[in-house]
């Protein structure tokens, strides 16, 4: 067997031999196209790069306006205040959200509530909003009092939410209703994208994102989305050295411009210009150049000459699922590209015309080989991160080292797919990336928790055999499981004729409770139509008993070095074992707290059963019944 190095070094010199003498002996007749090539490739590369990051800057704030835009914190209600919970939530947010300024929601009564983060803005910015010293957040309330007029209250806050300052405006006279963001998005009723604007409050270019609530009441949750260092990422991205990008929406305003901040003063200060620059005011230069020829065409390709230098221009627009469009306008200089070409050919002449002929069919037959046991290995590997099954058969290969990582691969599928048995797969995924620690501990947060059981199970496990009572346990938790697992639950363990499953981790789940409560009732019908099988085939059928309580609890690794278990410990699990084993005092099949019932009473349908302390608890406890989803 040959040795790896051996091989893989001869393959790449032979292919790199190969590739340059093709690649010169064509420039050698073509290297103004060729110039004009790896201009283009440039473009394209800058192109996908900066259009790639406006994307997917808009496609994530987006997706979490319509996110929060369900959130019970935010549509239960349409009266905020400086204490709100729904301030928490959009401060979490924006802390995983650097690119997003502030995230602000408005209601038919007029209320609007806006968090922003400070501590990513600059001095000049932090001035024009008067911030204080030491203030992190921003957070601006707008009430209508009992007469109907609106006053507002603004107020600053250090990293842990003490106050700094707070100011009270009695006739500030912002009403979010007359705002075309609030205005559009309700009348649409579906998510929006605003055109570019400049900022009131602190002079930066941005866009708004907007979602309408989707709860009890009306009204809007929006993202604004700041645009001052997209032009310096854009021209980060350039083709070339003395190459120029621009971008620009549909109605003409610059997103993006090697003098963006000279424009976008010019345009806020001059009384004749509206607060954004616009693309058909550059008259001069390249750019004013190319926009005198274009046609308004969605592709505009061509030539220009200035000053003696040859440039190759690109205009093409873009769009995003009908949400927002543009245009981008790359322009590179030919002179950048053709020294690459020149020193290409006379470099690698001599040695393409000697490996050429020699080198081009071993490496075609050779890398053709090993490529396919290295797509293989790769394959594998990546099956790794799903959990997906473990291959029959091992990758093999006349290399020593590919042959050994082909067994040592399929030797870890075999056992991380048998452990993802014994494990839930969520927790084996994140062990595996990195994501959930395996160290002893845990922190507290909010998880809802789910228990079940079986009513006389004892009696029934007495009269039955035991092979076959383990069979029809298995088909039991088996029907159980894939209802809570099709919602997203981790299912903890099983213990007895029980199941404890937990939501809301180890992955964050803003409608956990809601999840926690369809799954019950999904698992009582599948428990139903099972039982149907059972009674026909002879057995003593299940009846299942559900308990479902939502709280904080601290979730991580339980045990000792040795043997450890992710799980969740608390009260709140406490609670929601108590709950299951109350069906059978009061002749129900699913109970839950007071604390869900608050959380989803607009979702699903509950009775009141009673006020009772919980065996254990020491606390009262409103119990109710889970009957069925609001239709």
């Amino acid at each position: 067997m040959w040795t790896f190095r051996i091989a893989i070094t001869a393959a790449v010199l032979a292919f790199v031999t190969a590739l340059a003498s093709c690649l010169i002996t064509i420039q050698i007749a073509t290297s103004h196209a060729a110039a004009g090539a790896a201009a283009a490739a440039a473009m394209d590369a800058a192109s996908a790069n900066t259009l790639t990051r406006l994307r997917a800057d808009v496609s994530e704030l987006s997706s979490v306006a319509r996110i929060l835009a369900t959130s019970p914190s935010l549509t239960d209600s349409d009266d905020r205040s400086e204490v709100d919970g729904a301030i928490g939530l959009f401060k979490s947010a924006l802390h995983e959200l650097p690119q997003a300024d502030s995230l602000y929601v408005g209601y038919d009564n007029g209320c609007w509530l806006q968090v922003r983060r400070l501590d990513v803005l600059d001095a000049t910015e932090r001035q024009r909003l008067e911030a204080p010293p030491g203030a992190v957040y921003n957070i601006n309330l707008v009430r209508p009092n009992a007469g109907g007029a609106l006053s507002m209250r603004r107020v600053f806050e250090d990293e842990h939410g003490n106050k700094i300052e707070q100011l009270d405006l009695w006739n500030y006279g912002y009403d979010v209703r007359e705002r075309s963001w609030y205005r559009d998005t309700q009348q649409r009723n579906r998510a929006l994208v605003s055109p570019p604007y400049a900022s009131f409050s602190i002079g930066t270019p941005m866009i708004t994102l907007s979602a309408p609530l989707r709860g009890g009441v009306r009204g809007v949750l929006a993202a604004d989305l700041k645009l001052d260092k997209f032009s310096d990422l854009v021209q980060a991205q350039r083709p070339g050295e003395h190459g120029t990008a621009v971008i620009f929406d549909a109605f003409g305003v610059i997103l993006a411009h090697p003098n963006f901040a000279r424009l976008l003063e010019h345009a806020r200060h001059h009384p004749s210009h509206p607060q954004m620059p616009q693309i058909d005011e550059i008259r001069n230069g390249l750019i004013g150049a190319v926009m005198r020829r274009w046609d308004g065409s969605d592709r505009y390709d061509g030539n220009i000459s200035e000053e003696g230098q040859d440039y190759i221009f690109r205009l093409r627009k873009f769009s995003e699922d009908n949400a927002y469009s543009g245009y981008s306008l790359l322009i590179a200089a030919e002179g950048d590209f053709a020294p690459t070409v020149r020193r290409l050919q006379s470099r690698g002449l001599v040695l393409a015309l000697l490996a050429c002929g020699c080198f081009m069919p071993v490496v075609w037959i050779f890398g053709s080989r090993m490529s396919r046991s290295l797509r293989r290995l790769t394959e594998q590997a990546n099956q790794l991160h799903s959990l997906a099954a473990p291959d029959e058969k091992s990758v093999t290969s006349n290399i020593s080292e590919i042959h050994e990582l082909g067994s040592t691969l399929s030797v870890a599928q075999r056992t991380i797919s048998s452990f993802a048995h014994f494990v839930p797969k969520d927790i084996v995924k994140g062990i595996i990336d990195g994501s959930i620690s395996t160290e002893l501990g845990g922190v507290r947060q909010e998880v809802t928790v789910l228990f079940t059981d079986v009513a006389n199970f004892t009696g029934i496990a007495e009269a039955s055999d035991p092979d076959n009572l383990m069979r029809q346990m298995s088909r039991h938790f088996t029907a159980l499981t894939e209802a809570f697992i099709a919602e997203g639950g981790t299912v903890d363990k099983f213990i007895g004729d029980s199941v404890m499953v937990f939501w809301n981790a180890p992955h964050l789940q803003l409608d956990q409770v809601e999840r926690a409560c369809r799954a019950a009732l999904v698992a009582k019908a599948a428990s139903e139509a099972l039982n149907i099988q059972f009674i026909a085939e002879g057995l003593q059928p299940f009846a299942v008993r559900l308990g479902i309580h939502f709280g904080d609890a601290v979730v991580g690794n339980l045990g000792s070095a040795e043997r450890m278990e992710y799980t969740v410990l608390g009260n709140s699990v406490n609670l929601a074992a108590r709950l299951e084993g109350l069906n059978k005092e009061y002749g129900t099949t699913i109970l839950v707290s007071e604390a869900v019932r608050d959380r989803v009473h607009n979702r699903f349908h509950f009775n009141a059963i009673a006020s009772v302390i919980a065996k254990g608890m020491t606390a009262e406890t409103q119990v109710f019944e889970l009957v069925e989803a609001v239709a």
